[in-house]
Order: structure tokens, then C-alpha cells, then sequence
């Protein structure tokens, strides 16, 4: 019996560059298509996709979207893509919306400081994002329970938490599934050291203790901590890295808060032999060398809401690398820090705990790290995407409609709806699809 094609759609460019979300519905998309099925990525123009099992269908506007979904059978679909393409929860096809990123929370932070009017409507907008499509979804994914509790509120607040959806699953069980972002199962290949004796890394030594900050400078993080930390550090071998380059969907491009790190770098009179900014996004397939070279990862934040239901993917590479990490307080991933004793977790804002966090770390002896790295390894390895992606192949192996909307959907027309559904493919096979195929 074959099992259901699941679409997953996303709006961040795929390819050899790719962000979070695009990460995400990469490798999800591959475990579903280990699991048996017929798999499709639908990504914005200008992506490319070499995955097996992986088909990548393009699109640009809202018809070559609807085209590219015309046979689905369950629909995987970021929140925010949903909240702006609502018509895809008319087709009558199962919609799992995933909500790992909580958008609003980081718009907050983004806008922060901008004109009352001018937050109120980026504000606003990201509301909806969050809001309405937890109105049309079959279910749910989230990173940790913190999100699950979120979510909830949110449901309750639009009256889904007392409709149909509860008599059938009572605990929320199948509507709502924790599947936190993942790891690669092989651990990276540490084949060259771009952080010790590259051109991109002026100044580096191989006797220099490199503090590696391994994601985007976004509005959110406090990457001018560490930058005000490394005056303070008793040992001279230690410097950072930050990678600084445009994001690699273009709408997105260049971060603001790169230039507020490089001015205050320049400020404090750090140069390439303290501090270093890569200009460039490092590829997905490349970023375990750069990983495998670095000293410690660090991850900082400042405390607001955002952090509280965050969960940090950088850190998530730290512990594939088996990095000791050095993280601010507040959020998931930090407890997890602290519980496993895989590095140090400092105060936020604290340029002189993240100072003395280095210098620990800098001074600990090979025994100690080593001991560290196998306590790494170990959480890495219940943290691979097969693992953590099990509940929505679960799901997908028998998706439904939640119950509310199978009432609308397959209530007095149904029958009309089903015929329409069935109209669309046969339309879809005959004009053929803006396609993509991967090998």
C-alpha cells in the first residue's frame, strides 16, 4: 500500500545555502521519504535540491504554489507561509503547520526602538502569522513544551480548545507534537581548519582558543557581549568568529545588527588578531568543517520573550560538532547545557561572566574536554532527525482532518469538494508541473 505524497512548503530559499526553516524542511522532507513516501519540496524560485527521494517543485507567486501542492495529500507548511496563502486550507488536504519558529516573539525584538505606529503594524502582522493558521491546521509541530504551551493559549483564545477537536484527543496528543529541530547522523568531518589557518581567519594561530558564533547576527541575540567580553579575558590566545553574512534568501539579505557589531568591535579596537567577521554565508554542506575547527560555541541572548520559547539551532550544531558551549540563561537549550554539563551557561548581558566563561574554558585540561565530548555525543545522538521526526511520520502514515474541520470539509459538501480535489489533479498531471527534480 502506498503511503500519502506529503508537500512541504517553504518560503526560504533551498540549496547549498539555506537557513533554518529551509534546514528544516530539508531534512524533514528526507525522513519522510526514508519512511516510504512520495516527498516534495515546494521553495521559492531560484532553489535547488539534490536529495534522494526528494522531489524540489519551484514557485514564485500563489499559482505556481497552488500547482506545485495539486497532488498532495498531506501538506507540511510554516506558519507564516500559511497565514499568507489561506486558500491552501480550502483544498481539503490534512494541514500540519509547523510553529517551531515563533515569529512574533522575534519581531518584537526586531522592532524594538521604531516608531509606535510603525512596531504596532509589523506587529500586528506577525500576529496574524501566528493566529490564523493554528485556525485552519490539522495539526501542529513545535520545538519543545514551552511552545506547546503557547500554542495552546493561542488555541483557547480562538476557541478551537472547545470545539470537536478535544472529544477525539483529549490531551492534544495528535494535534499538537513536539519535533524539535534535528542533527545529521554522521558527526562532522573536520577535513580542513578555516578557523585556525584560512585566509577567511586573519590573525589565527593554531595555538589560538577560538569562541565560534555560528549562525546569523539577528536583532534577537546579543553577539555584543561576547565582542565586549574579549577586552576582559585573561588569556590572550582567545578570539571570536562571528559569521556575518547576507542571509541567503534574498528578500531577507543583509542583518542590521551586523554594523552594530562591527562598530563596536572597532570601538574597542579589536582587530583580526582578537576578532573576526566572515563575510559570506557558509554552505550547509561545509558548515561541519568549520564546526569540527572551532574551540567553543557560543550562543548569547538577551532576556526578553523570544528567548523564553526559542530554540536555538546554533546550539544544536555545537553539540553535533561536540563544541563545548557557552550559552546566556533563559532558554530550553540552556537548561539542557547545564542539566548534561555540556559547557557554561552565563548571565545575559554580562560581559564579565562570558570573560570568565572563556578563560574556564580555555584553561580546562584534554581530560576534562574529552569527558565533555562524550556527554555531547551521547545527547547528539538522541537528537538526529530520524529520531526527533518520528511523531510526524506517525502522523503522515495515516493523516486525517482534525475533527472541526472535517465537519466543514466533509459535512453537506464533501462530496462536491472531494470531486473538485479530484478535478485539480487530473488537471495538474495534464498541464504538467513547474518541477525541479532532485537525483
Amino acid at each position: 500500500m502506498s503511503r500519502p505524497r506529503v508537500v512541504f512548503i517553504c518560503a526560504d530559499t533551498v540549496g547549498d545555502l539555506m537557513a533554518g526553516p529551509a534546514i528544516r524542511a530539508v531534512e524533514l522532507a528526507a525522513v519522510m521519504a526514508a519512511a516510504g513516501h512520495p516527498v516534495v519540496v515546494a521553495a521559492p524560485t531560484g532553489s535547488g535540491l539534490h536529495r534522494a527521494g526528494i522531489e524540489l517543485r519551484t514557485w514564485g507567486d500563489p499559482a505556481e504554489l497552488r500547482r506545485a501542492v495539486t497532488d498532495a495529500e498531506v501538506i507540511v507548511v510554516f506558519a507564516a507561509v500559511l497565514a499568507d496563502h489561506l486558500w491552501l486550507a480550502g483544498l481539503g488536504v490534512p494541514l500540519v503547520v509547523d510553529a517551531y519558529d515563533p515569529g512574533l516573539l522575534e519581531t518584537l525584538e526586531h522592532r524594538r526602538g521604531e516608531p509606535y505606529n510603525a512596531q504596532r503594524t509589523w506587529v500586528a502582522d506577525a500576529a496574524r502569522h501566528l493566529v490564523a493558521p493554528l485556525q485552519v491546521a490539522d495539526a501542529v509541530l513545535v520545538a519543545n513544551e514551552r511552545q506547546r504551551h503557547l500554542t495552546l493559549g493561542v488555541l483557547a483564545a480562538t476557541g478551537r480548545l472547545g470545539s470537536r477537536i478535544t472529544a477525539e484527543d483529549p490531551a492534544l496528543e495528535r494535534f499538537i507534537l513536539t519535533v524539535p529541530f534535528g542533527l545529521p547522523a554522521v558527526p562532522p568531518v573536520a577535513d580542513r581548519r578555516p578557523l585556525h589557518d584560512d585566509g577567511d581567519a586573519e590573525g589565527a594561530t593554531d595555538a589560538a582558543f577560538v569562541a565560534y558564533w555560528g549562525g546569523g547576527l539577528y536583532p534577537w541575540l546579543d553577539p555584543i557581549t561576547l565582542i565586549e567580553a574579549l577586552p576582559l579575558t585573561a588569556d590572550p590566545r582567545i578570539r571570536a568568529v562571528f559569521l556575518a553574512g547576507p542571509h541567503p534568501t534574498p528578500v531577507v539579505g543583509e542583518l542590521p545588527l551586523v554594523e552594530v557589531a562591527r562598530a563596536r568591535a572597532a570601538a574597542l579596537g579589536l582587530g583580526g588578531d582578537r576578532l573576526r567577521f566572515i563575510d559570506h554565508w557558509i554552505p550547509y554542506g561545509e558548515r561541519g568543517a568549520w564546526l569540527a575547527d572551532a574551540d567553543v560555541g557560543v550562543s548569547l541572548h538577551h532576556a526578553h520573550p523570544e528567548t523564553e520559547l526559542s530554540f536555538r539551532t546554533r546550539v544544536l550544531d555545537y553539540i553535533w560538532a561536540g563544541l563545548p558551549i557557552l550559552c546566556s540563561a533563559g532558554d530550553v537549550l540552556a537548561e539542557l547545557v547545564a542539566d548534561r554539563d555540556l559547557g557554561l551557561v552565563v548571565p545575559a548581558d554580562d560581559a564579565s561572566a562570558v570573560a570568565a566563561a572563556l578563560d574556564r574554558l580555555a584553561a580546562e585540561d584534554p581530560s576534562t574536554r574529552a569527558r565533555r565530548q562524550e556527554r555531547l555525543a551521547a545527547v547528539a545522538d538522541e537528537m538526529v532527525w530520524s529520531i526527533v521526526a518520528r511523531p510526524l511520520v506517525e502522523l503522515c502514515a495515516a493523516p486525517t482532518l482534525a475533527a472541526d474541520r472535517r465537519v466543514r470539509i466533509e459535512g453537506p459538501e464533501g462530496l462536491l469538494g472531494r470531486l473538485r480535489r479530484a478535478l485539480r489533479i487530473i488537471r495538474g498531471r495534464g498541464e504538467g508541473l513547474v518541477t525541479s527534480s532532485g537525483a
